[in-house]
């Protein structure tokens, strides 16, 4: 039994290494996807399709409910669609192509657990306590460096940083909703409803902008769109949900310290961009707030 359970937390350690891998490619095939495709067609072809895939997983939980999804169960997952996906997701793909460089733009999103933690005081009933400040400000004095990226302050640059921003708070705000309703689901289910849900919100838009465009772009980026779709989002949530349920939602949140990392050699490799000391700066501070929230949450519930 030690042995199976031991091998268990070891595929469950590297799927959630395989997923947070995949979700750090993602900015890097956006930046080359570019303004080729929309980014609320970009946002509805990922989830939608993962809503579908994850939705088909847990067929066989659904089967087990003891009782039926109600009303009110679709309308959480509606609520959470509309903020996580429709709202955060849209925006991080709409600053993606505002930010110069995915370095940033991945870097900076990471510094969403530390909204999660400041907006749980309201949402999941959690207390403050002195880590939270220190963690706040740690990820305001890193997200200021990055309105720096490029030398200089641009008005591109602060428009981009404001949008990510706004985009890490509503996908903070999502986890929270879903912290709070999660048992009642379990996490894949959660997640696969709110997928589809936030996906069909887009469809009037996505199809109208789609239609302006016609398939020409589409089929110009037709290689990195659907790698972000089947990689960076059906493998990337399937791997993650897996490595939850073998290890711990602690681990997970650890492994998520590896993103910007990940993203900036990326970045780099791939994209040929440079990283200036503002960057780095930026990055050391926002790790360091990442650390103090994870570490400081555990350390507070072992007092």
């Amino acid at each position: 039994m030690k042995i199976s359970a031991s091998r268990d937390e070891l595929l469950g350690i590297l799927s959630l290494l395989g997923g947070v891998g995949l979700f750090s490619t993602v900015e890097i095939a956006s930046k080359i996807i570019g303004p080729r495709v929309d980014p609320v067609v970009l946002t509805f072809l990922r989830f939608f399709i993962t809503g579908i895939v994850l939705i088909i997983i847990c067929i066989p939980m659904l089967r087990l409910r003891l009782t039926p999804l109600s009303w009110k169960d679709y309308g959480i997952f509606l609520l959470n669609g509309l903020i996580g996906i429709a709202l955060g997701i849209t925006l991080f793909h709409i600053a993606i192509l505002t930010m110069e460089k995915a370095t940033s733009a991945a870097v900076v999103f990471s510094v969403n657990p530390v909204f999660v933690i400041l907006l749980s005081r309201f949402i999941n009933r959690e207390s403050w306590h002195l880590h939270v400040w220190v963690a706040a400000l740690l990820g305001v004095l890193g997200v200021s460096f990055f309105a720096y990226e490029s030398g200089a302050f641009l008005t591109v640059s602060l428009q981009g940083l404001g949008l990510m921003l706004l985009a890490a708070f509503f996908f903070a705000l999502s986890i929270c909703i879903s912290r709070r309703v999660v048992g009642g689901y379990g996490a894949m289910m959660l997640a696969g409803f709110s997928a589809l849900f936030g996906s069909l919100l887009l469809l009037p838009l996505a199809w109208y902008r789609f239609s302006c465009a016609g398939f020409g772009p589409l089929v110009g980026a037709w290689l990195p769109v659907a790698y972000v779709v089947v990689f960076g989002t059906v493998l990337a949530y399937v791997f993650y949900y897996f490595g939850i349920l073998n290890t711990s939602a602690q681990k997970a949140s650890l492994a998520f310290f590896l993103k910007p990392v990940l993203a900036s050699v990326l970045a780099a490799w791939i994209l040929n961009e440079t990283i200036n000391g503002y960057m780095i700066a930026g990055t050391i501070f926002i790790l360091c707030g990442l650390v103090v929230t994870v570490f400081g949450s555990y350390l507070k519930k072992r007092s």
